[in-house]
Formats: structure tokens, C-alpha cells, sequence
């Protein structure tokens, strides 16, 4: 079990095999669909990077993080919903009182895609089931 921060509040998160029946009983799907959402978006970004880069050396950061945002805007939903989900189940694995997955959403804050959280628990959910560090 680790505690991190989400948005501001502290969470005990853990991942088991109850983490992994409990996934698809909620949310009707399995979690390694949610983790390949996860992967394609973080991939896309770093591909999308390297060939801005690549094509014009002399971008600057400002013009490719609005280039990059521009392009993901498309796939960002899905993300969203991904990572959530994953952040939800961990926490609700270390302590099933914290409630449905909706109040859960509702005390976060904000959701900022580049956020610490959403590395150590996809890393924490990926390493109980594949036992590796990433995606």
C-alpha cells in the first residue's frame, strides 16, 4: 500500500486481485483496455514531439505544447476517463469507504494530464498485473 496526493488530498492506494474484479464490476470493462488508452495517448504525445522536432528544430516548447494539446484534444476523453478510473479502483482497493467512483470525481479539484498521481498509479496498477515499472 503507498499514499500519494490527488489533487490536493491524500489517498491510500493499493492493487490486488480484488482490484482487478472490482475494475470490471464497476465500470464494465477490463482494466487493460483502460491501460492501452493509456499507453496510445502517452506514446502519441512523445511521437508527436520527437517529429515536431525533427521537422522544424527550431519550434519552441510554447508552440509545441499548443501543437501537441491541439492534436490530443481528440483523444483526451478517453484519457480522462482512463485514468480516473484506475486512480478510483486503486483507492478503492486500499479503502473500500471512500465511496461510489462518482463522489470520488467530485473531490477532485482539478485534473491536470501531466499530474504526479496519474505516473504512480498507473505504475502501481501495471506493476501488480505485469510486474514491470510503465506502460
Amino acid at each position: 500500500m503507498k499514499n500519494i496526493d490527488i489533487c490536493g488530498k491524500k489517498f491510500d492506494i493499493d492493487c490486488n486481485a480484488f482490484t482487478y474484479v472490482e475494475y470490471k464490476k464497476k465500470f464494465n470493462k477490463g482494466i487493460f483496455e483502460d491501460f492501452k488508452i493509456i499507453n496510445d495517448f502517452t506514446t502519441m504525445q512523445v511521437l508527436l514531439t520527437s517529429d515536431l522536432k525533427k521537422k522544424n528544430p527550431e519550434i519552441s516548447e510554447a508552440e509545441i505544447t499548443k501543437t501537441i494539446s491541439n492534436t490530443m484534444l481528440a483523444y483526451l476523453d478517453n484519457y480522462i476517463d482512463a485514468i480516473t478510473r484506475i486512480g478510483y479502483i486503486c483507492c478503492y482497493t486500499a479503502n473500500p469507504k471512500i465511496g461510489t467512483y462518482e463522489e470520488w470525481l467530485k473531490g477532485l479539484t482539478r485534473i491536470n494530464t501531466n499530474d504526479m498521481w496519474i505516473v504512480e498509479v498507473t505504475e502501481i496498477a501495471v506493476n501488480c498485473f505485469c510486474g514491470q515499472s510503465g506502460i
